[in-house]
Formats: C-alpha cells, sequence, structure tokens
C-alpha cells in the first residue's frame, strides 16, 4: 500500500511532537501536492474532527445553518472551510480582533462573543428557528446557551470542554425540542472505528485540499527550542489556525 519515501500523514493517539511515530498503514492519507509536507500537519487532527462533528455526528447539509464555536481556532478554521464546501451555512464565534479573519474565510456570520449574544444573533440569520448543527470546543455555560439556539430536532456535537466539563443543563429545554446533544472524541476511539473515518474522509474530502475548496489555515511556526513560546501563543489565544512545530 505505501512504500518508504511517501508523502504521508494521519491523526494519532497523541506523541506527535517525536520525530518518528508509528500508526496503522490504514490511518495514512497521503500529502495532497498543492498543500506540502511541511503543511501538511496542520490537516489531520482538525479536518477530521471538524468533518465527523458537523458532518458524520451531525448531518450538515447543503442549505442548513451549522454554529461553529471558537471559529478561529484550528478546529474552527477547518469547520468553516468544510461547512462552506458541503453548502451550508455557517455562523462562527470569535473575539473581536478575530473577526476580519474568520470572516475572509467564508463565515456568513460572525459573532463577536465578547460583545454579542450568539443566541440573539444566530436567531436573527435564521429566521428565528435557530441552527441545525452546533460544533462547541468550550462546554461550560455554552452548553445552555447552545439549547436555546439550536432548532428543532437539532444537534449539538461537543467536542471539548475548554470552558468548563460539569453544568447545571436544562434538560426540559432538550426535551421540548427533540435535540440530540452529542458527545464525542476522536482519541478514545477504537482502531478499527478511526481507519473507517479516514478511508471516508479520503474519499469525500481530501480531493477538496488538491482543488482549493480546503486549505489548511497556519498561524506561526516554531522550532523545537522554542516550543515553550509556541504553547505561550496558544494559551494567549493569539493564533488563527494551526500552529506548527518544526521536529527537525
Amino acid at each position: 500500500m505505501w512504500k518508504p519515501g511517501d508523502e504521508v500523514m494521519s491523526i494519532t493517539g497523541g506523541g506527535a511532537y517525536a520525530e518518528r511515530i508509528a500508526v496503522h498503514e490504514r490511518q495514512l492519507m497521503r500529502v495532497p501536492a498543492s498543500v506540502g509536507l511541511d503543511d501538511a500537519a496542520a490537516i489531520p487532527e482538525v479536518y477530521l474532527t471538524a468533518w465527523d462533528a458537523l458532518v458524520v455526528q451531525g448531518g450538515l447539509t447543503s442549505g442548513r445553518w451549522a454554529l461553529v464555536h471558537a471559529g478561529a481556532s484550528g478546529v474552527g478554521t477547518a469547520a468553516i472551510q468544510i461547512a462552506k464546501a458541503v453548502g451550508a451555512n455557517v455562523a462562527v464565534t470569535c473575539s473581536g480582533g478575530k473577526v476580519a479573519a474568520v470572516r475572509a474565510l467564508g463565515a456568513d456570520l460572525v459573532v463577536d462573543y465578547g460583545a454579542q449574544d450568539f443566541v440573539e444573533e444566530t436567531k436573527r440569520v435564521t429566521g428565528g428557528r435557530g441552527v441545525d448543527v452546533i460544533l462547541d470546543v468550550i462546554g461550560g455555560d455554552y452548553v445552555n446557551r447552545n439549547i436555546a439556539a439550536v432548532a428543532l430536532k437539532g444537534r449539538v456535537v461537543q467536542v471539548g470542554v475548554m470552558g468548563g466539563a460539569t453544568t447545571p443543563v436544562n434538560i426540559g429545554a432538550m426535551l421540548a425540542k427533540r435535540m440530540q446533544l452529542i458527545g464525542t472524541v476522536l482519541r478514545a476511539r477504537p482502531l478499527e472505528e478511526k481507519i473507517s473515518l479516514t478511508q471516508r474522509f479520503i474519499a469525500e474530502m481530501l480531493p477538496l485540499f488538491d482543488t482549493g475548496v480546503l486549505r489548511p489555515v497556519i498561524d506561526c511556526r516554531y522550532p523545537m527550542d522554542r516550543i515553550a513560546e509556541a504553547h505561550a501563543v496558544m494559551e494567549r489565544n493569539a493564533n488563527v489556525g494551526k500552529i506548527l512545530i518544526d521536529v527537525g
């Protein structure tokens, strides 16, 4: 299937700062010719996460509305592109300083979370109906606000808990909307499930990098001996897209 020298990329179960890493051959994907080996590091984790959450778990299709939180993050910038690629409308939340960058990626609605209420804004653009799918990496007090923002029979896909892992939940509102709250993470999945997801991504999404529909968004790069600086950028939430580490 593969031979030495092939340029490949893959999701991993951790340990991706290493010079060498072992992954199952069926998890490997060819590096798109339009991207190149170095930039390809910005693809697997975030694009598979975003695509799985929006399309596979969330059922996002053409003409529907998605809401993506942390729209300037690695997962967020991937999610915007994927939503547009399937013909959906996409709303995102981000800080005020990142609004222009996120809008340039194709977002139909950008909500500055420091100055605007994403529930009100998404209700406004959907005529009061709400959004069909929400991709959330925040958790915490966003959970009940997501329930308020999602449409009847909509889906909230929780892929992170940066804002808190526990919170009281308005179950009554969930029942009234007949909505779904789905928790998911790639790392904990069994090997065969990861392989199946990868193979479907190869068939449905990977060709879109060569046509320019999808492109990795890279904020900055650091050599391994400056990795503390890279983590400081991430902790300050200063990046738009991915931070890459050159392991040498």
